[in-house]
């Protein structure tokens, strides 16, 4: 699956949206086709990621408002960069809606053959609308839904009972997602909130307080393909529970991930890749899917019209050998249906990954080593990126979330309850246990 590719007249990409994950898995994609890449992003962040000491695109472009279909065309245009666009994609989950629309318009035959017209992503409360007109056996939490501010969710609302999570519909990378205990803390968490701000620095406003699931979270990563799923591997997610001092509030964030071959998922979590193909109408591209599965069974959280961030794009590679960038490119091309890699045997069937946020953390992996665990251990260059006071408001979310990453854990396994060990001590380090 390690393929280069060459063509005559490649044309160009254009990625909306930086990733925040410190890969650029389409900017290597596009140099491997000889394809000039475009990055469109805020000019804070154009900032932040230079000093941050990222891979410059061919052409960085900035833009005030990503998510702004009119304003993008008009910075293309000023630029010069509205003919030969080849392929248009999202690198950053608040930039999926404007890239799709601007794939519609600059590079129409990319989005695969669609009989019905360009795909529109929906979000959150989209995808559960969705779900439960098209496919309502698909499991979901009990929810209510409402615009912050407004109380017209206030009859739903004792239905969803407690423990409760209340996030963004619109958010992504665990941004504004609480867990609340009682009404008390749901009202705290929906007044936090409001003082959050996307990823852009754009207000939240379309809510979802949703029932807790108790179980094993997991992820599907896949590629759609005329409407087929294509499961390249499923992760088990490892959840670390933080409260904030300021408000004692307690969120999610994502400390690592297990994974194993898509080949090898039980046929009731390709079922749900499907369906959520079909429920959303997805045909040709990345996605991936946020499931809880305990004993009644797998229950959807949300989906997602991209690759994953979390550094999920070099786990996928180094469990399977695929390079799910560059399936993504062939396939929005209309080039040749997935091709999937057999499943690997022995140490490397299973792989997992954590991502540290402390010097703790990354001593756990080495001393691993030491043990005689196959694993990798990847510090992150020290960085203090100070940013413009202009700046500050933009960046706020992504300084919040992303920036205070130290480096990587990878262990191999033969066996998911091997790797889950060997990380878990990693995350006890975190935690100071």
């Amino acid at each position: 699956m390690l393929t280069t590719f060459k063509s005559s007249s490649p044309g160009v990409f254009f990625q909306v949206g930086a990733t925040r994950d410190g890969l650029d898995p389409y900017l290597d994609a596009a140099r491997r086709r000889g394809m000039r890449a475009l990055l469109l992003e805020t000019p804070a962040y154009l900032r932040w990621r230079q000093q941050l000491g990222r891979r410059p695109f061919d052409e960085e472009l900035p833009v005030a408002h990503p998510a702004q279909v009119d304003e993008v065309l008009q910075a293309l245009e000023a630029h010069g960069h509205l003919g030969g666009t080849a392929l248009v994609l999202a690198g950053f989950e608040r930039y999926v809606s404007s890239a799709f629309a601007l794939a519609a318009l600059l590079a129409p035959r990319s989005l695969g053959r669609r009989a019905d017209g360009p795909f529109c992503p929906v979000d959150k409360w989209g995808q559960r609308d969705a779900l439960a007109c098209g496919h309502p056996e698909v499991l979901q939490p009990r929810y209510a839904r409402f615009t912050l501010g407004i109380q017209e969710a206030a009859e739903t609302l004792p239905l969803v009972g407690f423990p409760q999570v209340v996030k963004p519909s619109n958010g992504g990378g665990g941004l504004g997602v609480f867990l609340a205990e009682d009404a008390s803390q749901r009202d705290q968490a929906l007044a936090r909130l409001g003082t959050l701000a996307n990823y852009d620095g754009s207000p939240f406003t379309r809510v979802l307080v949703e029932e807790f699931i108790e179980g094993r979270e997991h992820s599907l990563q896949g590629l759609a393909w005329e409407g087929r799923a294509y499961l390249l591997t499923t992760c088990e997610k490892l959840i670390v529970h933080e409260v904030a001092p300021e408000t004692g509030l307690c969120g999610f964030r994502e400390a690592g991930h297990l994974a194993t071959h898509g080949a090898q998922a039980s046929p009731a979590l390709r079922a749900l890749g499907q369906a959520c193909l079909e429920a959303t109408g997805y045909r040709q591209g990345p996605f991936h899917v946020d499931l809880i599965q305990n004993a009644r069974g797998a229950f959807f959280v949300e989906m997602g019209f991209r690759l994953s961030g979390g550094g999920l794009v070099a786990l996928v590679e180094k469990t399977t050998g695929m390079r799910w960038a560059d399936m993504v490119l062939e396939a929005c091309l209309g080039e040749r249906a997935p091709v999937l890699a057999p499943v690997r045997e022995g140490p490397g069937a299973c792989v997992g990954q954590v991502t540290c946020t402390s010097e703790d953390e990354l001593r756990a992996g080495e001393r691993l080593l030491s043990q005689g665990v196959r694993a990798e251990v990847r510090r992150m260059p020290p960085r203090s990126p100070s940013c413009p006071v202009a700046d500050e408001e933009t960046l706020a979310s992504d300084k919040l979330r992303h920036a205070s990453f130290t480096g990587r854990i990878t262990v191999y396994g033969r066996t998911l309850d091997t790797v889950r060990h060997a990380l878990a001590g990693c995350i006890a380090a975190r935690l100071g246990a």
